[in-house]
């Protein structure tokens, strides 16, 4: 018997196994009902059918095996539901995986058994034992890969939670001094200064937080170009690095054509969280470089620090989001206010939606440069 006549000849037995396998997935299957557990079963084993009885080409069913497109949201199927509701009852990406590894297992085993005499036996058993030895690999790599991510966001939490609780904490203190009545006016200024500190490191990091929220639901950053004196920005963003960082040495490079349409704002964040950058991890003995030049083909900015050079490994990630999350507790406790490791990926994404580009270069002997290029060409229109 063909195998997809099979499995439509013995949809109840096969449900009924399917069952029995999910029940023993805890926690999140104890205390769900017969009818959740099989919920989608049957409608997904028929849509299965369907799709091996359907006629094509030897190179479309191929086509088919590889495809890794989603199924369009506007048109849910049974399999997608089920995936829908196994998350919302508890189910983890290794135990939703493991039901239809158990499937597939059940459906061969009660095969060979229909047909243990016949001479599609040993092709069956050959069958089964490759799907379990691949089964096996997919739920290792699905189980690490699940362990990975959620320690990273688990990580990325905790390390939110620090970060905020330190301008918080000075916002707490300051506005215990603003409570006694013999603070002068000059100390009064000093409190109010360092609380307008605390705000805007836990504003960068809130902003840096909604924009990194963005591109993960998929949004492009939005850009609102205009006319831009660009050497204007560069002033603004260094006046704003030595207010928060006083005891450090700053040095503008400014030449050029500096005139360009861009997206102030969103530019103006970009060279401060290159700044911010630059005075956290340079040399606080050395100063920070920011040069800009101009010319008929584009702007380039290069803001550069003297310090020890990023290792190769990290340079290739770096402007990935959550790539300088600490990996012990010991580094956390001494992570800085910016450490989400979201400043350099938000910087990524307002260079790329000016259609330009950004890379870094890194030794020990001539320290770290971020350099980004704006093409005058694509900004013009």
């Amino acid at each position: 018997m063909p195998l997809s006549a099979f499995i439509d000849a013995n949809l109840d037995a096969i449900v009924t196994g399917w069952e029995a396998y999910a029940r023993t997935l805890e926690p999140a299957a104890g205390s769900m009902s017969q009818q959740a557990l099989r919920s989608l079963s049957r409608e997904m084993l028929v849509a299965i059918v369907a799709d091996m009885q359907a006629s094509g080409t030897e190179d479309e069913r191929a086509g088919a095996a590889t495809r890794t497109g989603l199924a369009s949201a506007a048109v849910p199927t049974s399999a997608t539901l089920h995936g829908a509701l196994r998350h919302a009852a508890g189910f983890d990406l290794p135990q939703l995986v493991s039901e239809f590894r158990a499937l597939r297992s059940s459906v061969l085993a009660l095969w060979r058994r229909c047909d243990s005499a016949g001479e599609t036996a040993s092709a069956i058993d050959e069958i089964a034992r490759f799907n379990e030895a691949l089964d096996q690999a997919l739920y290792e790599s699905v189980q690490r890969y699940s362990n990975a991510a959620a320690a990273s966001r688990d990580m990325f939490l905790a390390v939110l939670g620090h970060d905020l609780r330190s301008p918080l904490q000075a916002i707490e203190m300051a506005s215990h001094a603003l409570t006694q009545a013999a603070l002068s006016d000059a100390a009064r200024l000093q409190v109010g200064m360092r609380v307008k500190r605390a705000s805007k490191a836990m504003n960068r990091l809130i902003t840096d937080l909604l924009e990194f929220t963005r591109s993960r639901l998929g949004r492009a950053m939005p850009i609102e170009r205009s006319p831009c004196d660009l050497g204007q920005l560069c002033e603004e963003a260094l006046d704003a690095a030595r207010a928060s960082y006083p005891l450090q040495l700053f040095e503008p490079q400014l030449s050029g054509d500096l005139r360009i349409p861009v997206d102030p704002a969103r530019l103006l964040q970009a060279l401060s969280n290159l700044l911010n950058n630059a005075v956290q991890h340079g040399d606080p003995g050395e100063p920070v470089s920011l040069g800009a030049h101009g010319d008929e083909r584009c702007v380039v900015v290069v803001i550069a620090n003297a310090g020890p050079p990023i290792p190769p490994d990290a340079l290739r990630v770096i402007f990935d989001p959550l790539v300088q999350l600490p990996t012990t507790v010991a580094e956390l406790n001494h992570r800085s206010a910016t450490s989400l490791g979201l400043g350099l990926f938000i910087v990524r994404e307002i260079v790329l939606g000016h259609h330009g580009t950004i890379d870094v270069q890194s030794s020990a002997e001539t320290g770290t440069a971020f350099t980004i290029r704006l093409p005058r060409e694509l900004l013009q229109g």
